[in-house]
């Protein structure tokens, strides 16, 4: 891969690092009880009436579920940092090939080429 390719990558994994770290901070708050912007009702539902508990419930787990798919977005960012670091980036961990930039483009923190996603999702890698 190309330095100006890996620049243009290591750049736009930062700048999405940097998104997803800023969204995790507020739904921290939130599931910490501690959101003072948002107007509503944080952390576990304590309203008076029943339907308004249930919403605010609902509201809660939903953070906690969006909270932990960005977890996990931005382990894999921060892995695909690490790799362009350590000059393994655009490299399939599976068969060593290249990872072809329009999967890269698409899924900038990808770790397989898509012959070996399509085995590994199939289950016979």
């Amino acid at each position: 891969m190309r330095k100006t390719e890996l620049t243009r990558f290591r750049k736009l994994l930062q700048e999405e690092k940097d998104r997803v770290t800023s969204s995790l901070a507020k739904h921290e708050k939130i599931i910490k009880h501690t959101d003072d912007q948002s107007g509503l009702e944080t952390g576990k539902a304590h309203s008076n009436h029943m339907a308004d508990q249930g919403s605010d419930e609902f509201q809660y787990e939903t953070t906690i579920k969006t909270a932990n798919t960005e977890g996990r977005y931005l382990y894999n960012i921060e892995e695909a940092l690490v790799r362009i670091e350590d000059g393994s980036y655009g490299k399939c961990i599976e068969c060593n090939k290249a990872i072809g930039i329009p999967r890269l483009k698409r899924l900038p923190y990808t770790r397989m080429c898509i012959e070996c996603k399509e085995k590994d999702e199939a289950g016979t890698l």
